[in-house]
């Protein structure tokens, strides 16, 4: 063989391990791109999700109370009743929240974040 074959080859070669280490890393960028989307995506819902649910709270609460003080009694009662059906959900949400919140929510953010790409994606 002549030298400057080999030479050449040792160069080639050499462009095409540093094009495929560039392209790994690209795609490690794609990939981590694609997971922040996803993580960002899924608090963004989340925490509109939250405040619709808190107006919806709101509404239906003023709307008790209305309707407690023109049917049933005064509207500080009405609120009163509200405020211990708040308190006994905060009670039963805090006693629970490993069960409703935190397993749920690391189980989705580890699904996201441990999901595997298939190489021919």
């Amino acid at each position: 063989m002549a030298p400057g074959r080999i030479s050449d080859n040792v160069s080639m070669l050499t462009e095409n391990v540093k094009d495929y280490v560039n392209l790994r890393i690209d795609l490690a960028k794609l990939i981590l791109t694609e997971k922040i989307a996803k993580l960002a995506s899924f608090f963004l819902i989340a925490v509109i999700f939250f405040i619709l649910a808190m107006f919806l709270l709101l509404f239906l609460s003023l709307a008790f109370v209305f309707w407690f003080h023109d049917d049933i009694g005064p509207a500080w009662l009405g609120a009163l009743i509200i405020t211990v059906v708040y308190v006994l959900g905060g009670v039963l949400i805090f006693v629970k929240r490993h069960q409703f919140f935190i397993n749920p929510l690391v189980t989705h953010l580890s699904k996201i974040l441990m999901e595997e790409k298939d190489e021919n994606e």
